[in-house]
């Protein structure tokens, strides 16, 4: 009898197991903002495309990622999302994360509470100026407090934020970056500015922390400074972007701290010291230096390749091929493309690692316009042999050919000097890039191919 007890509480202790499993349930916000009236920002849409990507190395799986973007981003939809999908069904030990892009900006807080008259606050789509208690104020913003009061009331014990604006600037929106790294030579403060705004410093995105918060955030800026959004996203979303994809990449599980850490040096390395800002961590003391969870990038099937691979579905068929799809560490590879019209040709390689590289054009061939035939790639003018270097593993190759001109090249981030020049033969794909072909297909025909070689130690 004894056996059959103990039989009995195994296979229910498994149920239960099986259980909690089940209804385990993460849950990803993401909010972008850059239809502002009279204000709007540049690369929001990026910013967005960029943070499915760490929600992917998060673990978070499609069903579990929300998006608000610019009309859905409404006050109402938000406070609603805050309050109904990130909280419904989440339990204590079960992940949520939440980002926002936009404008930040400081309103007057009625609060007796608050020693500073003022409180900071997000701006969503439908942000109107008002007047309450003889004050200029803002509808439609989430205040503070506000924030804050909706995050502690997510069950979860384990809450990221990352906010991608700032509360301090001024009217001017245009600020030179002093620095062209990023192919792009200004930007734009993410700061919301309107006549009798109330002065002085106030703090970031939530209340000042207590330590016992059930979340660690990590804002853009300093309460002094000003977040920068560019035509490439945001200086502080592409920092946190490339700090979880190399530490994925690495297999490492980094902190809060280092992904501050990492932002800082990322947006140091992009600007010059007039247009630099600083990421600020609050909250809880032990999810501030606990480690994330992330997915190691490995065998390929990383956000980028699945991306492009999905990409390229949407395109009428392109023949892609080579010479061979199996080749060792330091073998040549040649690609093959038909091209049934004339164009503009790119191609993309994502190794086993996810990392996505644009293959063609290139610093040797920098145009990219293209003649209907078979094209072979690396072409004879560009007097270098392409060959199979590591990580081992499979590789995806994606060639698209558009009908107006799209140059991955001229949209990459990586590869510039300090002064915008190009000086690695190769740059990284950016969301810019893939964004530009989405439009492609919006309006007129492109074609798109895939090919997979796997690369042998």
């Amino acid at each position: 009898m004894s056996y059959w007890v103990r039989m009995l509480c195994l296979l229910a202790a498994g149920a239960a197991l099986t259980t909690g499993a089940a209804h385990a349930s993460p849950r990803a916000l993401l909010i972008g903002v850059a239809d502002v009236p009279g204000n709007p920002l540049p690369g929001i849409d990026l910013d967005l495309d960029n943070m499915k990507k760490v929600a992917d190395l998060m673990g978070f799986k499609p069903g579990e990622i929300k998006v608000l973007s610019n009309q859905q981003a409404t006050y109402a939809n938000v406070k609603q999302a805050l309050s109904t999908w990130a909280r419904d069904g989440v339990g204590p030990d079960d992940r949520v994360l939440i980002y926002f892009s936009g404008h930040g900006t400081r309103v007057p807080d009625p609060s007796p509470d608050n020693a500073n008259g003022a409180d900071d606050a997000l701006v969503m789509h439908d942000v109107e100026r008002a007047r309450v208690g003889g004050k200029a104020t803002l509808k439609n913003v989430l205040i503070g407090h506000e924030f804050g009061a909706a995050l502690a009331a997510i069950p979860s014990h384990d809450i990221l934020v990352l906010v991608d604006a700032c509360h301090s600037g001024s009217a001017t929106r245009d600020l030179p970056l002093g620095n062209g790294r990023l192919g792009v030579s200004s930007g734009v403060m993410k700061f919301f500015s309107y006549p009798g705004m109330p002065s002085g410093q106030t703090t970031r995105a939530l209340k000042v922390s207590s330590g016992n918060e059930n979340y660690a955030a990590l804002s853009a800026a300093r309460d002094d400074e000003f977040a920068v959004g560019t035509e490439q996203g945001g200086l502080f979303t592409l920092g946190v972007v490339d700090a979880i994809e190399s530490a994925s990449r690495a297999g490492q599980h980094p902190t809060v701290i280092d992904l501050r850490n990492d932002a800082t040096t990322y947006i140091a390395s992009h600007t010059d010291e007039q247009s630099r800002h600083h990421p600020v961590a609050d909250g809880n003391e032990r999810l501030i230096r606990g480690a994330l969870n992330l997915i190691p990038l490995r065998d390929g099937q990383g956000p980028n390749w699945k991306a492009l691979a999905d990409l390229a579905t949407r395109g009428d068929a392109l023949k892609v091929s080579g010479a061979a799809h199996q080749v060792r560490v330091g073998e040549q590879i040649l690609v093959d493309v038909t091209l049934p019209r004339a164009g503009y040709l790119n191609v993309v390689s994502v190794d086993s690692q996810d990392r996505a590289t644009v293959l063609y054009p290139n610093k040797f061939k920098g145009d990219n316009q293209v003649a209907a035939g078979p094209f072979r790639f690396p072409t004879a003018d560009m007097n270098f042999i392409l060959r199979a270097a590591e990580p081992a593993g499979p590789s995806l190759v994606v060639a698209f050919l558009t009908d107006s001109p799209v140059n991955f090249l001229t949209l990459g981030v990586e590869g510039r000097d300090a002064a915008g020049h190009m000086q690695q033969v190769f740059t990284e794909v950016s969301a810019r890039a893939t964004r530009a072909i989405s439009v492609e297909a919006r309006p007129s025909q492109f074609a798109a191919g895939t090919m997979t070689v796997l690369v042998a130690k």
